[in-house]
């Protein structure tokens, strides 16, 4: 009787250490894949959600994605410093935990080739897209997130897929960040949004030594959603001096994205 009893604590000890390691970490407010999601292709989406401690009222939310990563790109001249700005280097983590806003980071989980080099970076758009939706959807089930201050932010590849996001769900966005990319499809096209202003608002912003392409992608795609009545603002020339996310601006990012939102 005494080994049942055994064998029965150590089956409870284990299912409580796999809950701990596989859903969340409550000490430190990150929960990772707290609620199982799956694409409707089959595959198992990947997410952290990191929540202010104590709170005891919805929060806005911020949802960050990186720009297109590959370990290969140190191997092309031009892309060696190249890192596609993984939230860990942002500063958005500590930031958000101070200003008590919860950040959802949601992993890309298809590749494609990008100059010729395997890359993960939010393409293609119809695989990407369904799985992203719905991590934000069930992360917006179950926890305290207030509704009407749901933020998307990105930086190249991400920005681009915020535009998406917004365009395809409208109510359900507060603002977007769009950092060093705009409103295009896979080709590299300019978009129209679907839909006349007052849905959600879009800052633009890019970094002093970022590509001109890109700043001209900005400026344009600003003009198109100014014309077609959206709360707009462009952020020129930030630091740092390359195609990076900007760290040292996360604070006016915020004040921006509050300014243009609904």
């Amino acid at each position: 009787m005494k080994k049942c009893y055994k064998f029965i604590y150590l089956i409870i000890f284990v299912l409580s250490v796999l809950c701990m390691i596989g859903c969340e970490n409550i000490d430190n407010g990150v929960l990772i894949n707290p609620y199982r999601v799956v694409d409707k292709f089959g595959v198992k989406r990947n997410y952290t959600l990191y929540l202010p401690k104590n709170i005891k009222e919805s929060v806005p939310m911020i949802i960050y994605f990186h720009g297109v990563r590959s370990e290969k790109f140190k191997t092309i001249d031009v892309l060696k410093g190249y890192s596609g700005s993984p939230l860990i280097e942002t500063g958005l983590i500590r930031f958000c935990k101070i200003k008590k806003i919860a950040l959802l980071e949601i992993l890309p989980s298809y590749s494609y080739k990008f100059m010729d080099v395997k890359s993960h970076g939010w393409s293609p758009f119809v695989k990407e897209i369904d799985g992203v939706e719905k991590c934000i959807d069930v992360v917006l089930e179950n926890y305290r997130i207030d509704k009407n201050s749901i933020y998307i932010a990105g930086i190249s590849a991400g920005a681009v897929l915020a535009h998406h996001l917004a365009n395809r769900r409208p109510e359900k966005y507060s603002a977007i960040l769009s950092h060093s990319q705009a409103y295009i499809n896979e080709k590299n096209d300019l978009l129209i949004p679907s839909q006349n202003g007052n849905k959600f608002g879009v800052v633009f912003c890019y970094t002093k030594g970022d590509y001109d392409n890109l700043k001209e992608l900005c400026e344009s795609s600003f003009n198109i959603y100014k014309k077609r009545g959206y709360r707009v603002i462009i952020l020129r020339n930030l630091p740092p001096s390359n195609h990076k996310w900007s760290t040292t601006s996360n604070g006016r990012f915020w004040r921006s994205l509050l300014k243009v939102s609904r």
